[in-house]
């Protein structure tokens, strides 16, 4: 029998040479091989009657490829393990792969498959998880993972990375936990962001968007460094002196008249005396403090505490570093204090620069009202 079918095959070949080959159709013209089957196996390829292989079927105007699986009463095992399938729906354009979930054995009922593990629709979005992706990446429950060439995980972004919702987590190269970025640490709070010692899996750096649910963020580290600014200020409203408006590197006392606020200084040796507006001669504020809509809060920062410079007048003594500064009669400017008895708690801080006799100018001072 066998002969006779290669026999066949062989005068197949010779005598019809441009003829197409039809299963299913008396007329094919549309290849050499055509199989019209409305239901069922268009074609099914495996190792053995139990083995695993691929088939083509349709399911319901659906054009499908089944890996290790075909189309019988139901879906089926073509073979022992899992079975899968791609199908593509030409009403919409979107190509959807599946998967058995659970492995069987051959010519049995698959029975349950998953939703959608992966799909392409017409506009080229993918979706991992999604039956029909709305960008271009779309994930639905499904983290992503990049692993190192050891085998470990550099990044992980997880949509349920703990009970309250995603995150982001960075290992080192050995796999080891040193930043992570949650959506949120509590039912209804903000998120954070942690960094870890790798050592001991401790926090050495914290940003809390909603501390313990305070409705407060806070920043937890054990070293603060600033490379931006040299002084720490607060925020304050400042009055005009007359027509001399605040700015930059004046002097500034406490406005009597004003609770919490401030006015630009123009009396010598004044004991009201605050501190120095902020950022003059490019010398900016490391750390401003303030209390937005409260009366902690203003357009200005003034500086309290570290270096900054200063307006200052040497017209009859001149300044030198180390010498004590105070108000002076100039609005906004300071001047060295030369009369002990009137500097006690008049004195801005050190000079740590010079002004020449019968000048004016700026005076890098070392801030500490007293």
């Amino acid at each position: 029998m066998r002969k006779f079918f290669l026999l066949l095959s062989f005068l197949v070949s010779i005598y019809l040479p441009a003829q197409n080959v039809g299963i299913g159709i008396s007329n094919p013209t549309d290849g050499k091989l055509t199989i019209v089957n409305p239901s069922g196996n268009q074609l099914v390829t495996r190792t053995s009657e139990t083995g695993t292989g691929i088939s083509l079927y349709q399911v319901a105007g659906y054009p499908t490829i089944g890996f290790n699986n075909m189309l019988t009463s139901s879906y089926s095992y073509l073979g022992a393990g899992y079975g899968s399938f791609l199908q593509y729906s030409p009403n919409n354009g979107i190509l959807k792969y599946y998967s058995s979930v659970a492995s069987g054995t051959a010519n049995t009922n698959i029975g349950s498959t998953t939703p959608t593990l992966f799909s392409i629709n017409a506009n080229g979005n993918v979706g991992l998880g999604v039956p029909d992706a709305a960008s271009g990446l779309h994930i639905r429950n499904k983290s992503i993972l990049v692993e190192n060439s050891g085998g470990f995980s550099d990044i992980l972004l997880n949509p349920t990375y703990n009970t309250y919702g995603g995150g982001i987590e960075l290992q080192n190269i050995a796999g080891i936990r040193t930043v992570a970025m949650r959506a949120s640490d509590g039912t209804g709070q903000s998120g954070e962001l942690m960094f870890y010692n790798p050592d001991d899996n401790t926090s050495t750096l914290e940003l809390d968007g909603d501390y313990a649910g305070t409705g407060r963020s806070r920043i937890i580290v054990d070293e603060l460094q600033i490379k931006g600014g040299a002084d720490f200020a607060e925020y304050f409203d400042v009055a005009a002196s007359g027509e001399i408006k605040p700015e930059a590197g004046m002097l500034v006392s406490i406005d009597e008249n004003n609770e919490g606020k401030l006015k630009v200084s123009r009396s010598a040796y004044d004991k009201k005396v605050a501190g120095i507006i902020s950022g003059a001669n490019g010398i900016k504020a490391g750390m401003i403090m303030g209390h937005k809509n409260t009366i902690a809060d203003g357009e200005f920062p003034v500086a309290i505490t570290g270096r900054v410079y200063v307006n200052a007048e040497a017209i009859q003594t001149a300044i030198n570093p180390g010498d004590l500064l105070t108000t002076s009669s100039l609005p906004g400017y300071a001047m060295k204090a030369s009369n002990f008895k009137r500097s006690q708690g008049a004195i801005i801080g050190k000079a740590m620069s010079k002004l020449e006799k019968g000048s004016k100018g700026m005076v890098l001072t070392l801030l500490s009202i007293q």
